[in-house]
């Protein structure tokens, strides 16, 4: 008798539970004219990815302008809470927001029942997590795209330059052709510095915590880490769920060699992008703008922290099939010019990993090869828990600071005696 009390009790705490409602948390993104447009946006596209998964493809209702202004109130229960993660104003005066929001699916399913929708509902508990992995999972990657969308408008003014022309030196020692030597410095300002900022915030909001990583494994699912520092006192380890997310955050930091490279020089005659005479680069050094190691290892091997760069692409064979130079530390590939000719993605195989079974949280030194780390990437020994002493992807923006010189281009004009005669003054140009 007793057992079959005890029985009905579970059944009845069972049904109470699958009664409760359900919600589920997303962190997205908005851009709008004032903050407050780009918060509604955000939490719009967080109720229109809950619906699209849990309720119905048919997302004909929501594009209904009255249906749009009330769904997102949090007073009707469809947004239960929300968490503005990070707020940065992009050029031209819009703003991004990043926000943690919390949408309860049983509300919004009483809601568009509401308005005459037919819901789908998949309620079971397993069914219901899985889905809540595959919605996240899915605004994982929409969430880092409209990352990435920030970052990209911030990026391309996020720089300053100057120029230093020294005196022309004769060509071959004749009089006929004249190389005009100069140094084109690339300094940062508080725009990218707003880029680690709101990158870290964002990142930090998207990660899987330790237990929720620990359960991926426990499935059979990847995941992907990155170690990452806005600066020296703001760094976090981040589990994301999918390979692409990964891959587009990469994919971002090549941007950077265009913003780096969005300028003309000017003699008075003229003016031209360094890439449209290539030939007359002779050298790029970037060694403090390395912001990044691809190596899923962390960087134990010697050279990682000294060879991965917007500029360069690395070492080893790949080198060799675009030709390479010697320079100060080895072989290095010819520099990139135009960060759209690398193929990304056929680098970034190695963060391909299995740690189906592994356990998570382990503890994690970098002792042993510590010296192999500048002191942009050390951060990474402070994490007291870490996957299976996996790194990850590290970026790190710490050391970098505004109005101090980040990359150099060391590059020559070539003129002849009476071109030069006619030039008045070299220049920069910004793009921007």
């Amino acid at each position: 008798m007793k057992k079959l009390i005890l029985i009905l009790l579970l059944t009845c705490n069972i049904y109470a539970k699958s009664q409760e409602d359900k919600t589920v948390t997303l962190v997205v993104s908005g851009q709008g004219k004032t903050q407050d447009e780009a918060k509604q946006n955000a939490l719009r596209s967080a109720i229109e990815q809950a619906f699209g998964t849990f309720i119905s493809s048919k997302t004909e209702i929501l594009n209904d302008k009255l249906v749009k202004d009330e769904i997102v109130s949090v007073s009707n229960g469809n947004i239960k809470k929300f968490e503005i993660i990070s707020e940065v104003q992009i050029p031209k005066g819009v703003y991004a927001t990043s926000l943690k929001a919390t949408v309860s699916v049983s509300k919004l399913s009483s809601f568009v029942e509401s308005k005459g929708v037919v819901v789908e509902f998949k309620g079971s508990l397993f069914a219901f997590n899985v889905n809540q992995q595959i919605l996240n999972e899915k605004n994982e990657i929409k969430a880092i795209e409209d990352l990435c969308t920030v970052i990209t408008k911030l990026s391309d003014a996020s720089f300053d330059y100057s120029i230093k022309v020294s005196d022309p030196v004769a060509v071959n020692g004749s009089n006929e052709k004249w190389r005009i030597p100069m140094d084109i410095s690339v300094s940062a300002n508080n725009n990218l510095l707003k880029i680690a900022k709101y990158m870290n915030q964002t990142l930090k909001g998207l990660s899987l915590s330790i237990d929720e990583a620990n359960n991926y494994i426990k499935l059979g699912k990847k995941i992907f880490p990155i170690s990452f520092a806005a600066n020296e006192n703001e760094y976090d380890y981040i589990v994301l769920r999918t390979k692409s997310g990964v891959l587009k955050l990469i994919n971002q930091l090549y941007y950077f060699n265009h913003s780096i490279q969005n300028f003309k020089i000017s003699n008075g005659l003229l003016k031209w992008e360094i890439k449209q005479y290539p030939e007359n680069l002779k050298y790029i050094y970037d060694n403090k703008f390395r912001i990044f190691i691809r190596k899923w290892n962390g960087g134990d091997q010697m050279d990682a922290y000294r060879k991965e760069s917007v500029f360069y692409p690395g070492m080893g064979s790949d080198c060799f099939k675009s030709g390479t130079t010697e320079l100060s530390y080895g072989r290095y590939c010819k520099p990139i010019l135009n960060y759209l000719y690398l193929y990304v993605e056929s680098y970034l195989e190695a963060f391909q990993t299995d740690l189906s079974h592994k356990e998570v949280g382990s503890s994690h030194n970098f002792h042993h090869w510590e010296y192999d780390f500048i002191d942009q990437f050390t951060f990474v020994n402070k994490f007291n828990n870490i996957i299976n002493s996996q790194s990850g992807v590290i970026i790190s923006f710490i050391g970098i600071e505004p109005e101090n010189e980040i990359v150099r281009f060391y590059y020559e004009d070539i003129k002849s005696l009476e071109e030069i005669n006619k030039i008045t003054e070299y220049k920069v140009i910004p793009n921007y």
